[in-house]
This record gives structure tokens, C-alpha cells and sequence, in this order.
């Protein structure tokens, strides 16, 4: 299975607007999503890149048929003394491209936010401090895991999704 990250990887890259889309990742993830044709960009259109190439059915998205929210807070599995919490950041009919762009995010924020890292294959940030591990997904899913309490945890979390929310499509 060909999946979008894999696309992108062979795409231009060059964010230059001509085609009309803000970035090399909006062309592709319309491209995807059967909303964009290929030939509109100018490397397709100077023969550099074949549309063959690349498969509009590459997987764009994840969808869940949970409400947003907070879906449980528990002991954490690693620590029993620590706690997980767990939440949706939105209802799937709104995330007709995802929620956060790890791509995006990969590109422009992780040089500057000591312990935070992506996984733009797999659309996974971890952010890493304190001993605490927060795992924000393309999907709206963000996971806080070793926590000292509720508190902790839910500011974790927020500290996680601010820094993303520059990538959020």
C-alpha cells in the first residue's frame, strides 16, 4: 500500500503556488482526495515529473467514531503511580485531510523545541521532558503518558497541541 507520505517523498517539495495550493502538501493531499489534477503543476506540466508515479489513493487520512474529548484518564501502564490521559480534538466530519500535518510540523518547528520529535511516515509527534511522554497523531489523537496527575497531564497535552497547531490542516 502506497501511503501519502510515501507520495510525498518523490513530490517537488518546492512550495511554489503556481498550481494555485499554498504548498507541495495541499497539492498532494488534493491530488489524493481526487480534488486536484497534477498537470497543474509546472514540473508535471515540464515533463520533470509523471503523474503515473504517484497514487491518488494514498491514504490522507485516519478516522475514529469517537467524540471529542477526553476518552479516560487511568493509571498509567508503565507507572501505576503516574497517570495516562487520552483525547480527540475533533468530530471526523471535520478532518476531511487530518487534523495536524505532520509534514508541515516536521518542516518548521522541530529544530526548535528541545525533545520534540516526528515521525512524518507514520503521523506521530512525541514530545519528550520531564520524564513525561505526550504523543500527538495526524488523526486529532493526543496521548500523555507518565504524568504526575490530571493537572499534569492535561498540561502536557496542551503544551503539545499548541506547538502543533501551526500544522493543524
Amino acid at each position: 500500500m502506497v501511503t501519502f507520505y510515501d507520495n510525498y517523498k518523490n513530490f517537488p517539495k518546492t512550495d511554489c503556488g503556481y498550481c494555485g495550493c499554498s504548498s507541495c502538501v495541499t497539492a498532494l493531499r488534493k491530488f489524493c482526495l481526487g480534488e486536484f489534477d497534477l498537470a497543474e503543476c509546472v514540473y508535471f506540466k515540464a515533463g520533470k515529473y509523471r503523474k503515473e508515479n504517484f497514487s491518488p489513493s494514498a491514504v490522507v487520512n485516519n478516522w475514529w467514531s469517537l467524540k471529542p474529548g477526553i476518552t479516560y484518564v487511568l493509571p498509567c501502564a508503565v507507572d501505576p503511580k503516574r497517570t495516562a490521559l487520552e483525547v480527540y480534538l475533533s468530530y471526523p466530519e471535520n478532518l476531511k485531510y487530518g487534523y495536524f500535518d505532520m509534514i508541515t510540523a516536521d518542516k518548521i518547528i522541530y529544530l526548535y523545541f528541545p525533545g520534540l520529535g516526528f515521525c512524518p511516515s507514520l503521523g506521530i509527534a512525541n514530545l519528550v521532558q520531564g520524564g513525561r511522554d505526550v504523543y500527538g497523531y495526524a488523526n486529532g489523537q493526543v496521548l500523555c503518558r507518565l504524568s504526575l496527575d490530571k493537572e499534569d497531564a492535561l498540561w502536557q497535552l496542551s503544551r503539545l497541541t499548541r506547538w502543533l497547531w501551526g500544522a493543524v490542516n
